[in-house]
C-alpha cells in the first residue's frame, strides 16, 4: 500500500514560516534587466523572485507584462501560506486547496491549469484563501480596503480595478508582497463550494459600479468612550444589554444591541448591513448564534447584536464590550469611522444547581431535553509542540488495558527549562522522560484530511501505518494544531494513490472511499456499536457532497459504497436503538428524566458531593443522590456528581422543574454552597411538541423561506424556526419542496421530493447574519414551482418583516398571478417585528399572518398552517383562544400600582380585563380600562390597596361580550 505523505521535514517547515512573516525586500541577487530600480513594482517583483514565486529567465528578463497561468498562481500560494506543509507539486497543491474549496478552474479539469488567469477571477481565489465567499465585485472592494490594490487610476471602483484583464507577472507579485506585509498569509477557505454567500459583509461604496470614485474613510485614533444612550453624531440611538451581570461559568451569555442611524440622522434602510468588529477588555467569547467564537458581527439594517459568554472566573470582573465599524466605504456612516461603541457586563462567580432534562417519547422520536454532559473533558495539548508535523509511536493506545487512551508523540521544538533557558531539543511525550508523561487523545478533535473521524478510526488508521513503519521504534507522521477553543486536533493525512487517482484527486469522496476499506470497517453483519461514532462519522461527509462529488462517489465501483454507507447507518442507529432500551427503566414506557449537577463558583462541576438534592416535577417530588449518571450508551458510566430522578409524565409545551438540596450540607461545600442552601432553584422548561396526526390530504408544493438575517439572533436564540420548519415539512410531505435560507441574499437549501430534502442539513447548520430581504427569498422561491395545474402551491415565511420594501408589489402580484398562497410568520416581541409588511403579504396573496411569542406558539401557528393548507380551511390569525395574553403585569412605582395586559390583537372577543386581588375579606377585583383594541391598563394609589395580598398570586381574566372568562393567568408584583 502507497499513501501520499503530505508531511514536510520540519527545517523545510520552519524555513517556508520565516520566508511568510518577513517579505524580503532587499535587490535580487542577479540584477532584473527588464524592470529598473526605480520602477514602482521593483521591489515586489526583487520579493518574488528573491522567495522563488517567480523566476527570471535566461537573459535575467522578468517579464512583467506576461500572463500568470493558474498552475503558477496556485504554487505561489503554497509557497506563502503558513498552512501549507506538503510538497510544491501542482497536483499535491491543487487537492490541498480543493478541500477548502478555494475557486481554482483546473481543480478538477486539467487543460485550465495552463490557462492565463485574470484579475478578477484572482481576487475571488483572493478572498476564498482569507475565508470570504465573494463574487467579483465584493472581492474586488474586499482587495481596496485591506490595501491590495489601489486600482489602475486610484478611482478604486470595479471597472478601475479591470477585472476581465490578465493577470500579469507584476501584478501578482505586486498583489502577494502587499498581502504578506499586511500580516500573515495562512489559508482559511471555505466550508461550501463559492456562490457570493458573503457579499453582505462587503458594502460596494455608491458609483462603484459605475465610474465615481468611491470615498473612503481612513481609521482614525479615538479614545472616547461611549456607554449607554450618549450619541456620536446623531448615529448611536441607544446600547441594549439584556443582562448585564452574568455568571462566571463559561456558559453564561447575554446579548447586547446597539441601534444606529446614518451620520445625518437619517434611518438605516433595512436592507444595508455593515461589519463590525466586537472586543471584549476581558477576553471573553463574542459567539455567533450557533455558539461559535468570532471576531466580526454583520448590522441587519440599524441594529447590530453580538452574543457575549461570560469567562470562567474565581472573582468578579467588570467588562468592556466595544463595537467598532471596519471596512466602510458608507459615507453616511463615516462618524462611526475609528469609534468605539461599548457596553458593559459583569461576570460574577457563583455556587450553581444546573438543571438539565430529557424526555423519553416511543410515539414522538424528535430529540428533546436540555441534556448535555455535565463537564466536557478537554484533552491537554502537548505544552511545547508548535503547529506543525508530529511523530506518533506506536502502539496506539500505549497501553489497550487503561482507563485512559493515551499515545507517545514527538516533535523537535523549542522547550523552556526551569532556569529559564531556551533549548531546541526532540521532545517526545510518553518517551524515556518521565517529566513528559504521554497525553490523552480520546477527547481531542480527530481527522483524517479536514474530517473529523472517531477513535476506533484514528487508532486503526494509526496502527495500520504504524505496521509499515521502516524505522525502530515505529512510527508515523501527523499534524497537530490547536483549535479556537484551545482543543488539541490531531490530524491524520493522506489517501492512498489508487483511491485518489479513481476519485478526480476530490478528497471528501476518497476519504469516504479509504474510510470504508475493510482494513478499518467490518462488514455490515459484524458491526457493533463500538461503530456507532465512525459510522456517523463518515455518514456526515456523505451529506456533505456537492452534487458533482456524489457525481463521482457513484461512478466509483459502480455506486456500490453509497448503498453501503447508508445501510451501516440504519444498522448502528438500531443497534444503538436497542441499547437505549435496555438502557432505560424497567416499568417506564415514557418518561421525563431530570437530572440535577452541583457546580463550583467558577464553573467547575463537584464531581464528589455527599448528599441528595429534591426534584419536583409535574406535582410529584422525589429525592435523589449526586452519583454517577448513565448517559454513556457504549459503557453505561457517565459524568460524576450528578443526580438523577426519573418522572413518569411528559409535559409537552412549557413547564417547570424545581431543585432543593436537602440538609445537612455536606460539610466540605457547606462554605462555597451557603448562597444555594434552602434555596429553591427553579428552571422554566420546554419540550417540543409534536403535530397531530394530518385531518386532510393534498398533493401541494410548498416553499419554506426563513429569515436568517442578524436581526433574528435575538428573536430565537436556539434556531427553534429550523427545527420546526424541518419538522413541517416531514408533515406535509409536499410533492415538491423548496427550502430557502435568505437574509442579504436568498440560498437554496434543498428542492425535491420530502424524503430527499430531509437528507440534507437544511436549516442545522444555518446561522444569522447579514441584513434582511425576505422578498429575495420569495421571489427565488416563486421561481421553484412546477406548471402542475393539480397541485396546491403555498409559501410559508419566517422572519420579523423588517426588510426593504423595493420589491414588495411585484412579488406579490406575482404569487396572486400563480395562485400562490403565502403564509407569514413572525416570533418574539412585537417591537422586534414590522407586522405590517408581513399582514399585508399574506392577506393580498390569500393567506393568513400569525405572531408567535414563544416557541409553544410557534409550534401551534405550525399546526394551524398544516390544517390551512392541506384542508384548504382559512384559519384564524388568533393562535390559541385559551391563552390570550401576550403580557399582564403589575408594578409598583412611587406610591401607585400599575395594571396592564396585552391582548393577542388577532383574537378579538375579549370585551373586558379583570385583576382579581385576595383581601381580608375577600377577593376584589379591578376592571382595566380599555386603552386600544389590544391594551387594558389601570393605576391605583398604593393606600387604596393595603388590605390586598399585593405579594401574593395576582390573577388577570378576559371576559368575552357575555360575560363569559375566555383567558386568565396568574402574575406576581413586581418593582419598577
Amino acid at each position: 500500500m502507497q499513501y501520499a505523505k503530505k508531511a514536510l521535514l520540519l527545517l523545510a517547515c520552519f524555513v517556508l514560516a520565516f520566508m511568510t512573516v518577513t517579505p524580503m525586500v532587499s535587490l535580487a541577487a542577479t540584477t532584473i534587466q527588464d524592470v529598473p530600480t526605480t520602477d514602482s513594482k521593483y521591489k515586489a517583483i526583487s520579493w518574488a523572485v528573491d522567495n522563488d514565486l517567480l523566476a527570471l529567465n535566461s537573459a535575467n528578463n522578468f517579464l512583467p507584462n506576461e500572463q500568470v497561468t493558474e498552475r503558477e498562481l496556485v504554487t505561489m500560494f503554497a509557497k506563502l501560506d503558513k498552512n501549507y506543509a506538503l510538497s510544491y507539486n501542482e497536483s499535491v497543491a491543487y487537492n490541498f486547496y480543493s478541500d477548502l474549496y478555494l475557486p481554482f478552474e483546473g481543480t478538477h479539469v486539467m487543460a485550465n491549469r495552463s490557462k492565463a488567469i485574470t484579475r478578477g477571477h484572482f481576487a475571488r481565489i483572493y478572498a476564498a484563501f482569507k475565508g470570504l465567499d465573494l463574487d467579483e465585485p465584493q472581492a474586488v472592494q474586499y482587495l481596496y480596503t485591506n490595501d491590495i490594490s489601489t486600482g489602475s487610476t486610484g478611482k478604486k471602483t470595479f471597472a478601475d480595478f479591470n477585472p476581465s484583464t490578465k493577470l500579469s507577472r507584476g501584478d501578482a507579485a505586486e498583489f502577494l508582497y502587499r498581502s504578506v506585509q499586511n500580516g500573515s498569509f495562512a489559508v482559511l477557505g471555505l466550508k461550501k463550494s463559492v456562490a457570493g454567500r458573503d457579499n453582505d459583509k462587503i458594502t460596494l461604496p455608491a458609483g462603484f459600479m459605475g465610474s465615481n470614485s468611491g470615498e473612503f474613510e481612513e481609521p482614525k485614533d479615538n479614545d472616547s468612550d461611549f456607554t449607554g444612550p450618549d450619541y456620536v453624531n446623531n448615529a448611536l440611538q441607544s446600547i441594549e444589554v439584556e443582562k448585564p451581570d452574568l455568571i462566571a461559568n463559561g456558559e453564561d451569555m447575554t446579548p447586547i444591541t446597539v441601534s444606529l442611524k446614518a451620520c445625518n440622522g437619517d434611518p438605516i434602510a433595512d436592507d444595508k448591513s455593515y461589519t463590525f468588529r466586537v472586543t471584549s477588555s476581558e477576553g471573553a467569547d463574542i459567539v455567533n448564534s450557533a455558539g461559535e467564537a468570532v471576531r466580526n458581527v454583520q448590522s441587519d439594517g440599524s441594529t447590530v447584536t453580538a452574543f457575549v459568554k461570560a469567562k470562567k472566573l474565581t472573582k468578579s470582573v467588570r467588562d468592556t464590550i466595544s463595537f467598532e465599524l471596519i471596512n466602510n466605504t458608507d459615507p453616511s456612516m463615516k462618524c462611526l469611522v475609528g469609534e468605539k461603541l461599548n457596553a458593559h457586563v459583569r461576570y460574577a462567580p457563583q455556587p450553581e444547581l444546573r438543571i438539565d432534562f430529557k424526555v423519553y417519547d416511543p410515539t414522538n422520536t424528535d430529540d428533546n431535553g436540555t441534556v448535555t454532559p455535565p463537564y466536557v473533558q478537554y484533552e491537554k495539548p502537548p505544552e511545547f509542540f508548535t503547529e506543525n508535523v508530529i511523530d506518533v509511536y506506536g502502539p496506539v493506545p500505549l497501553n489497550p488495558d487503561a482507563d485512559e487512551k493515551r499515545f507517545s508523540i514527538g516533535q523537535q521544538t523549542n522547550v523552556t527549562n526551569s532556569l529559564g533557558v531556551v533549548q531546541n531539543m526532540y521532545l517526545q511525550y510518553g518517551g524515556a522522560d518521565p517529566k513528559y508523561p504521554a497525553l490523552g487523545y480520546e477527547n481531542a478533535i480527530l481527522q483524517f484530511e479536514n474530517y473529523n473521524i472517531s477513535v476506533y478510526l484514528f487508532e486503526k488508521i494509526l496502527n495500520d501505518r504504524l505496521k509499515d513503519s521502516v524505522t525502530t521504534p515505529a512510527k508515523t507522521e501527523i499534524m497537530y494544531m490547536i483549535s479556537e477553543d484551545g482543543r488539541p486536533i490531531y490530524r491524520i493525512q493522506g489517501i492512498d494513490d489508487n483511491i485518489a487517482s479513481q476519485v478526480e484527486n476530490i478528497n471528501p469522496v476518497g476519504t469516504i472511499i479509504q474510510l470504508m476499506s475493510p482494513k478499518y470497517m467490518p462488514e455490515e453483519k459484524n458491526l457493533t456499536l463500538e461503530h456507532y461514532d465512525s459510522v456517523m462519522k463518515i455518514y456526515a461527509i456523505l451529506t456533505g457532497l456537492s452534487n458533482y462529488e456524489r457525481t463521482v462517489l457513484l461512478k466509483y465501483q459502480g455506486g456500490k459504497l453509497l448503498g453501503q454507507v447508508e445501510a451501516y447507518k440504519k444498522r448502528v442507529e438500531a443497534l444503538k436503538e436497542s441499547a437505549d432500551a435496555a438502557a432505560r427503566p424497567s416499568g417506564k414506557d415514557r418518561y421525563t428524566q431530570v437530572m440535577v449537577t452541583l457546580v463550583r463558583p467558577g464553573g467547575e462541576p463537584i464531581t464528589d458531593y455527599q448528599g441528595t438534592v429534591k426534584i419536583k416535577f409535574d406535582g410529584v417530588e422525589k429525592t435523589a443522590s449526586f452519583v454517577t449518571n448513565t448517559s454513556d450508551y457504549l459503557n453505561n458510566t457517565g459524568g460524576p456528581g450528578t443526580a438523577v430522578a426519573y418522572f413518569d409524565s411528559i409535559i409537552y409545551g412549557k413547564s417547570k422543574i424545581e431543585a432543593t438540596l436537602v440538609n445537612k450540607v455536606d460539610p466540605r461545600y457547606a462554605t462555597i454552597l451557603k448562597s444555594i442552601t434552602d434555596k429553591t432553584i427553579t428552571k422554566e422548561i420546554f419540550t417540543n411538541p409534536y403535530f397531530s396526526k394530518n385531518a386532510c390530504s393534498l398533493a401541494t408544493e410548498v416553499a419554506y423561506v426563513v429569515d436568517y438575517s442578524s436581526s433574528m439572533k435575538r428573536i430565537d436564540q436556539t434556531n427553534y424556526r429550523g427545527t420546526k420548519m424541518m419538522e413541517l415539512i416531514n408533515q406535509i410531505q409536499a410533492k415538491n419542496n423548496i427550502v430557502i435560507e435568505t437574509n442579504t441574499s436568498a440560498t437554496v437549501l434543498g428542492e425535491g421530493s420530502t424524503e430527499n430534502v430531509l437528507k440534507k442539513d437544511l436549516y442545522r447548520t444555518s446561522t444569522d447574519k447579514g441584513a434582511t430581504d425576505i422578498f429575495t427569498g420569495i421571489e427565488l422561491a416563486l421561481t421553484k414551482f412546477s406548471n402542475d395545474t393539480k397541485t396546491s402551491k403555498s409559501i410559508i415565511v419566517v422572519s420579523d418583516g423588517k426588510t426593504s420594501k423595493s420589491k414588495m408589489a411585484k412579488v406579490i402580484n406575482d404569487a396572486k398571478k400563480k395562485g400562490i398562497k403565502i403564509y407569514t410568520v413572525s416570533m418574539g416581541k412585537k417591537n422586534q417585528i414590522n407586522e405590517a409588511i408581513l399582514t399585508q403579504i399574506a392577506t393580498e396573496t390569500g393567506g393568513t399572518y400569525y405572531h408567535a411569542i414563544d416557541n409553544y406558539q410557534f409550534h401551534q401557528v405550525a399546526q394551524k398552517i398544516i390544517d390551512a393548507i392541506l384542508c384548504k380551511t382559512a384559519p384564524s390569525s388568533c393562535i390559541n383562544p385559551d391563552d390570550l395574553f401576550e403580557e399582564a403585569a403589575v408594578s409598583i412605582r412611587k406610591g401607585y400600582i400599575t395594571m396592564n395586559a396585552r391582548i393577542d390583537s388577532n383574537c378579538s372577543n375579549v370585551a373586558n380585563v379583570v385583576v382579581r386581588y385576595s383581601s381580608v375579606s375577600g377577593d376584589v377585583q379591578f376592571d382595566l380600562k380599555k386603552r386600544s383594541d389590544s391594551v387594558f391598563m389601570l393605576t391605583k394609589n398604593v393606600q387604596t390597596m393595603v388590605d390586598f395580598k399585593v405579594n401574593g398570586d395576582i390573577e388577570f381574566l378576559a371576559y368575552d361580550k357575555d360575560g363569559k372568562i375566555i383567558s386568565q393567568k396568574t402574575v406576581k408584583i413586581t418593582n419598577s
